[in-house]
C-alpha cells in the first residue's frame, strides 16, 4: 500500500441508485490498500440501500432532490473530485456534467452488447453463452463511452441467479483495480 497521506491521495465521488454493493467493494478496497484514493462522498438520487451502507461504513452521503442534475453539477464543482465513479447510478448524466468531469462506469455486459437497464437479464434471456463486465468512461450516450476494461464470463448452464452472483463477483474484484489504475498509473 502506498504510504501517501490521506490528503495527497486522489479524491473520488461515488454515485449510486441501488443496493450499493459496488460502492461497498470500492470502500473496502480503499481500506485494504487495493485502491489508493479518498472517497469524498456517496451521492444518491433516491432512497436506496447504498445509503445504509454509507452510514455503516462512515462515508459522507448526499441524496439529490428532484432537480438532481443541477444540484449534482454544483456539488461536483464544490467537491472537485479527480474521478466520479458510477456504481449503479440509474440516471443519464447531462452533457454539462459529462463534459466537466472525468467519469467512469461499470456495466454488467460485454458492451456494446446489452447496454442500458437489466443487462444481465437481457443477455441471459437472449441465450448468450458468454457475457461479462465492461468498465468504460462515460460520454453523453447510454453505455457508449470508451471501453477501459472487459472481463468475460461463460454462463452456459447457469441459472439467472447464478449469473448475477458471478457478475457481481467480477465487478467487486475488478472495478476497484481499474479505478486504481486510472487514478494512480
Amino acid at each position: 500500500m502506498s504510504r501517501m497521506s490521506k490528503s495527497k491521495l486522489p479524491n473520488i465521488v461515488i454515485l449510486a441508485s441501488g443496493n450499493g454493493s459496488n460502492f461497498e467493494a470500492i470502500v473496502n478496497a480503499t481500506r485494504k490498500g487495493i485502491l489508493n484514493a479518498n472517497i469524498l462522498r456517496l451521492i444518491t438520487n433516491k432512497k436506496c440501500f447504498a445509503e445504509e451502507r454509507a452510514k455503516k461504513l462512515g462515508i459522507s452521503h448526499t441524496r439529490l432532490k428532484d432537480n438532481w442534475a443541477e444540484e449534482l453539477f454544483v456539488l461536483l464543482k464544490e467537491l472537485a473530485p479527480d474521478l466520479v465513479v458510477l456504481a449503479g447510478f440509474m440516471k443519464i448524466l447531462p452533457s454539462k456534467i459529462v463534459n466537466n468531469f472525468k467519469i467512469v462506469n461499470i456495466h454488467p455486459s460485454l458492451l456494446p452488447a446489452f447496454p442500458g437497464k437489466d443487462a444481465i437479464k437481457q443477455a441471459y434471456e437472449y441465450g448468450v453463452k458468454v457475457t461479462g463486465i465492461t468498465i468504460h468512461f462515460v460520454d453523453e450516450g447510454v453505455d457508449t463511452g470508451p471501453i477501459i476494461f472487459q472481463k468475460a464470463l461463460e454462463i452456459d448452464g447457469l441459472t439467472l441467479e447464478e449469473v448475477e452472483k458471478e457478475i457481481h463477483k467480477l465487478e467487486h474484484k475488478h472495478y476497484p483495480q481499474v479505478i486504481e489504475s486510472i487514478l494512480n498509473s
